[in-house]
């Protein structure tokens, strides 16, 4: 078992005080961040047009009487530029995001600990625990998938999982749910 990071010691002592926990763990941050990865193929691309389209209307690209574009063009090219930015900085978001998240599993239930910008605690109580879906990602790493919510639908389908993500070994972390299942059938 593995301690809480710094900025949830607390919030998981208060949380799990008169329980026995099973299993505690926090992810491995490239495991966590993996699905932000793909955003730098998008990020890299939209940024370059949005510097180039920006660069060209600063005055750069001058029409043929010598006037330059309006300063408006500019500023609305900088805020694409901001965007950009902000699609190639998610991957590293992620990585930060996930030394602040802690998992653990108790006699009563699993509780995902998750102090980004405020802290945010995910209760999944033993009698309402519907299962799990294991995703391996090559080895003993991987995912435990408690729910999947889909929004939207066509191109604009959005797809949240929430569960134990990133996870060094899985097994250890499904082992302490099977007995957290058996002790509620008990």
């Amino acid at each position: 078992m593995e301690t809480p990071p710094q900025c949830l010691r607390q919030a998981v002592q208060t949380e799990t005080a008169n329980l026995k926990v099973l299993w505690s763990a926090r992810p491995d941050p490239w495991a966590y961040a993996r699905r932000r990865w793909k955003d730098l193929l998008i990020g890299i691309p939209f940024t370059m047009f949005a510097v180039l389209l920006t660069w060209g209307t600063s005055g750069e690209f001058t029409t043929k009487s010598g006037k330059s574009y309006p300063s408006i063009f500019f500023l609305w090219g900088c805020m694409f530029i901001i965007l950009g930015c902000w699609i190639l900085s998610s991957p590293f978001l992620a990585l930060w995001r996930a030394r602040r998240v802690f998992y653990v599993v108790t006699e009563r239930g699993a509780l995902i600990f998750n102090c980004t910008w405020s802290l945010k605690i995910q209760s999944f109580d033993v009698s309402g625990f519907g299962g799990f879906e294991r995703v391996s990602h090559g080895g003993r790493g991987g995912d435990v998938l408690f729910q999947r919510t889909i929004e939207g639908e066509g191109k604009n389908t959005r797809i949240t999982e929430v569960g134990f993500l990133g996870l060094r070994d899985f097994s250890e972390a499904e082992q302490a749910l099977r007995q957290m299942m058996e002790a509620r059938s008990k």
